[in-house]
């Protein structure tokens, strides 16, 4: 178990590494793109089925099969012991987690993250629990459409744009 998440750790540091040189130009300048080609890009990447010579998914259930064809047999069985979803989700969220956000292009748009807006899911960080606690409910034989995930997470990001209103506001009136 010990060198399953060893493993993750360093494909971890070697996918940050990647998009962190993935930023910058050959002369070292930061590549900025304007909202118009974002855009653009976007609605490509959108009708894509590989993005940098990775298959992109076209929905969840597609997403799910394709990490069990990918995953270690041993993973996937150590991740669907965890008893705890919420905790299952966490532990992967750097790992498989990244990976997911990263190579299926959550950033920048995919058939996928378009799939998974649709459904509401609007966060890239949100994307990767959600199919996390998807995958291992699947794991653990839990089929149903999800809409509690769904509903938990636009709860916890509300909480979250709440939580900065309510530091902004104190900020200000601190500052009077």
């Amino acid at each position: 178990m010990n060198t399953y998440f060893n493993s993750l750790l360093t494909l971890t540091f070697v996918l940050i590494t990647i998009n962190m040189y993935g930023q910058f130009g050959p002369d070292g300048d930061r590549t900025v793109l304007t909202k118009a080609e974002i855009d653009k890009q976007y609605q490509l990447n959108i009708k894509k089925s590989k993005i940098d010579g990775v298959y992109i998914p076209t929905d969840t259930d597609d997403a799910i099969k394709e990490i069990k064809a990918l995953a270690p047999e041993e993973g996937l069985s150590q991740f669907a012991e965890i008893l705890d979803e919420n905790e299952a989700a966490r532990k992967l969220y750097f790992g498989l987690g990244r990976w997911m956000a990263v190579n299926w292009s959550f950033y920048d748009g995919s058939r996928l993250s378009h799939g998974l807006k649709e459904k509401g899911i609007v966060h890239p960080d949100d994307m990767v629990i959600y199919l996390l606690t998807v995958l291992h409910r699947d794991l653990n034989g839990i089929n149903g459409d999800h809409t509690d995930i769904i509903e938990a997470l636009e709860q916890k990001r509300k909480k979250i744009a709440r939580e900065s209103i309510d530091k902004v506001i104190s900020t200000e009136i601190k500052r009077k």
